[in-house]
């Protein structure tokens, strides 16, 4: 969920701001550096991207006869930290609230902070103390886009009760966003994590120097071909979710948050509104017209690395 447009008192919109700006500095310093020691780097920062581009364009169901999205955060931050992955993160916002309405610019800095800041930090400490124990691969790369994802919501939950509190009470108001927003998360995190865990497969399988540095041992829990019938059968079980969450039309946790603003405080009214709000099935197209922008580039990866596993073979051979 995205904090909408609007939808944050004027304060708190600013306030989220500063502590966000430093983080898509530090981002871009680090980004600039990155291309400039290792230009190589420029393809798996765009992948980490189109990653996230395509996981938070998908609407699926969850719990409570809900939908909600992921945040497709865990790969960027489990290769080049939070930093890189906040600057990711504020790029598919901005798409998001410009072309499609969804979020919002004056809620930018919570929903950046929210979704390429907090949830990443709380995943790449895990990831790095898992690491350091000696955890393998797939359960740090699991546990990493689980947290991601969940630590996410829980932020929003807490900057909308902060915003909100009921009858004074923040706690009781965090209670109440909780409910929607992280409970309704939980199967989305899990999905997410295991389909990052069939990425990460995929790499130390197809190219485990990519994962140099990244990863303690780059030793994949399915080898095989086994490991793509797992991936395709995990993409199928997400397409048919998303056509059947478009039939249906579930309500989403966006939509389930505004209504409980509207029950906290029956006289607010959004301050701002988005300059363009697409209807009739058009949100649906836009959104899938992100998801195709990443897969894109995803394809483009994965046939880079088959090609040059293919090569080396020949040259094995």
């Amino acid at each position: 969920m995205h904090i909408m447009e609007g939808f944050l008192p004027l304060v708190w919109a600013g306030f989220w701001f500063l502590p966000t700006i430093p983080f898509l500095v530090w981002g871009a310093l680090r980004v600039k550096k990155l291309f400039a020691e290792h230009p190589e780097m420029k393809l798996t920062i765009a992948v980490s991207a189109a990653y996230m581009f395509v996981l938070s364009a998908l609407k699926l169901p969850s719990v409570a006869g809900s939908s909600s999205h992921p945040t497709g955060s865990g790969l960027s931050t489990v290769f080049y930290g939070v930093g890189v992955t906040s600057l990711l993160a504020s790029i598919v916002l901005v798409f998001q609230a410009l072309l499609l309405a969804h979020g919002g610019l004056t809620t930018l800095g919570a929903n950046i902070f929210s979704m390429g800041i907090a949830g990443p930090l709380a995943a790449f400490a895990v990831y790095k103390v898992m690491q350091k124990a000696g955890v393998s691969m797939s359960i740090s790369v699991f546990s990493a886009a689980f947290l991601a994802d969940i630590m996410t919501y829980v932020t929003t939950s807490f900057q909308l009760a902060l915003a909100y509190p009921t009858n004074g009470s923040v706690i009781a108001s965090f209670e109440a966003f909780f409910a929607i927003f992280a409970i309704a998360q939980i199967p989305l995190a899990i999905a997410e994590g295991v389909l990052l865990v069939i990425f990460f497969n995929f790499l130390a399988e197809s190219k485990p120097n990519l994962l140099v540095g990244v990863v303690r041992t780059a030793k994949p829990s399915l080898k095989g071909g086994r490991n793509t019938v797992f991936g395709a059968a995990v993409v199928m079980i997400i397409a048919i979710a998303v056509v059947a969450n478009a039939a249906v039309g579930l309500l989403g946790t966006d939509n389930q948050g505004v209504e409980l603003i509207q029950k906290i405080d029956p006289n607010y009214q959004p301050w701002f509104s988005s300059f363009f709000t697409p209807g009739g099935g058009l949100d649906l197209a836009l959104f899938a017209v992100q998801a195709l922008i990443g897969l894109a580039v995803l394809v483009y990866f994965i046939r880079y690395l088959r090609k040059k596993r293919s090569d080396l073979k020949s040259e094995g051979s």
